[in-house]
């Protein structure tokens, strides 16, 4: 919708073009579609949450903010060759951030753009004079978009720490006095929101309501935010409502019987919220449709490189192959999980070489051009091994694992090695979720980025746990502080 492209705050950017007088600004012509004669009809602020919702496309968008600190910051992906002109990728991946990274700017642009989407939106149904057909539905919306600014500011206090909490449309002069809050109180706010916003949403959709949020999808937000803060016991709470609901199963396929095949259906180019998803983003396939564009992102750059069961070649961007070491994480008897989440490569056709450039298929999709592909954010798997963390009872653990055919922690043939549940749940959580942007954020959580990634050779201390404010954010605001880095 053109009224959004046009009508966007970037939170501490400067803009020219606001000198008018706010009676200026309340001049709406009637004869054409406007801000501010826009939202007129309950079809129309529906639309304007279904934007609400394109914000996490572009929020979990390849080479956006959660995809560079989940996988990119991690030790699951490496840089072998790119297309890049800058070095703002690899410097991210040899933990050499500095804080005029053109990635890690854009990233934070989008993020308040996206809170300023989200806040309008709320803002226009708390004021709206509409009549809705069901009067429950206008509650329904603004918790949809509650929800989403929830999600987006919870991976923000993750990645930057303490940050700017607008909760409220703002002008530009008005978002100079948006300082950065401590981390502890967004939480807290990110909880109270999440609980309201639970309190009012559906356990599930029907028809093409199916693929919003629900009741459960925010109970699974709360959990991890839960278990950032070290509190299990609420974390299990939530958990354990997700888990006696029956809504979701590891059974993805739904053919009654739990096996690998469920694990497969998930990434199938034609699966679509299946009964193990709880939260996905939503594309279409097709020219001028809402595609992905995380296949093109993820695969190799190389001028033969063409995809498995396909003579057309095309040039992925090369950013975030899977790295030995995550490939010699999965076991032996694995192979489900491992050919799924790491390919070795492909042949060159005009040669008949075999090259060997890994890439995950998790995004796999035929229709490369105009690519269809929903994404996971949420599955249940990640509920069940939540709760073992929350509970430290490795049943929830081993069910995961039994899926699969590997043999349950604490039972004959299991690897020694992880000799800890901690360490099991690292371990299965890795090899399970690869390429579903939870890595890095995951070895934060438990402590573990520091120990884990210097053993392995990565320059990072505890001061690069956090990406740096981008100097741009601080130069139109002196205010803002910066992050050691």
């Amino acid at each position: 919708m053109k009224h959004f492209k046009r009508h966007i705050l970037y939170i501490f950017l400067a803009a020219a073009g606001f000198s008018c007088s706010e009676s200026q600004l309340d001049q709406y012509p009637e004869t054409r579609l406007t801000e501010g004669n826009f939202y007129s009809n309950e079809a129309q602020i529906v639309q304007a949450v279904n934007d609400v919702y394109r914000q996490l496309n572009r929020h979990y968008a390849a080479s956006g903010l959660v995809d560079l600190y989940g996988e990119m910051y991690s030790d699951n992906t490496y840089i072998e060759f790119s297309g890049g002109a800058t070095t703002f990728e690899d410097d991210i991946k040899a933990f050499r951030i500095q804080p005029n990274n053109g990635l890690i700017q854009t990233a934070w642009n989008n993020s308040y753009n996206s809170i300023y989407i989200c806040n309008n939106a709320i803002e226009q149904l708390e004021k709206t004079t509409v009549q809705f057909s069901n009067p429950a539905l206008k509650d329904r919306l603004k918790a949809e978009a509650i929800f989403i600014r929830s999600l987006l500011f919870f991976n923000m206090a993750r990645v930057w720490g303490d940050i700017p909490l607008p909760l409220k449309v703002v002008s530009s002069d008005e978002s100079y006095s948006y300082l950065r809050e401590k981390r502890d109180g967004v939480y807290q706010q990110i909880i109270a929101d999440l609980k309201a916003s639970k309190a009012v949403l559906p356990p599930s959709y029907t028809g093409t309501d199916v693929g919003r949020v629900t009741k459960y999808a925010a109970a699974a937000v709360l959990a991890e935010v839960y278990l950032t803060i070290n509190d299990k016991a609420n974390a299990a709470k939530e958990l354990k409502e997700i888990i006696d609901s029956n809504v979701y199963s590891l059974d993805a396929n739904k053919d009654g019987v739990v096996n690998s095949a469920d694990y497969a259906f998930n990434f199938l180019p034609g699966t679509k919220n299946s009964k193990e998803s709880v939260l996905e983003l939503q594309f279409l396939a097709g020219q001028n449709a809402v595609n992905s564009n995380y296949q093109q992102t993820y695969t190799p750059y190389h001028w033969a490189f063409h995809l498995p069961g396909s003579t057309e070649t095309f040039r992925g961007s090369g950013l975030n192959s899977p790295t030995p070491d995550l490939t010699n994480e999965f076991e032996t008897a694995d192979t489900i999980r491992k050919n799924i989440s790491v390919y070795p490569g492909y042949v060159n056709l005009e040669t008949g070489a075999f090259i060997k450039y890994p890439f995950t298929q998790k995004f796999y999709d035929p229709n490369w051009r105009y690519p269809g592909q929903n994404v996971e954010l949420i599955r249940y798997a990640d509920i069940l091994l939540s709760y073992s963390e929350a509970t430290d009872d490795p049943t929830y653990l081993n069910q995961v694992r039994a899926r699969v055919g590997l043999p349950g922690f604490g039972k004959a043939g299991y690897p020694v090695k992880y000799a800890t549940l901690a360490l099991a749940i690292e371990h299965e959580r890795r090899t399970e979720l690869s390429f579903e942007f939870h890595r890095f954020f995951d070895l934060v959580r438990t402590g573990r980025a520091v120990p884990v990634l210097k053993a392995k050779g990565y320059n990072i201390t505890e001061s690069k746990l956090l990406f740096p404010i981008p100097q741009a954010a601080i130069d139109v605001n002196p205010k803002l502080t910066q992050n050691p880095y």
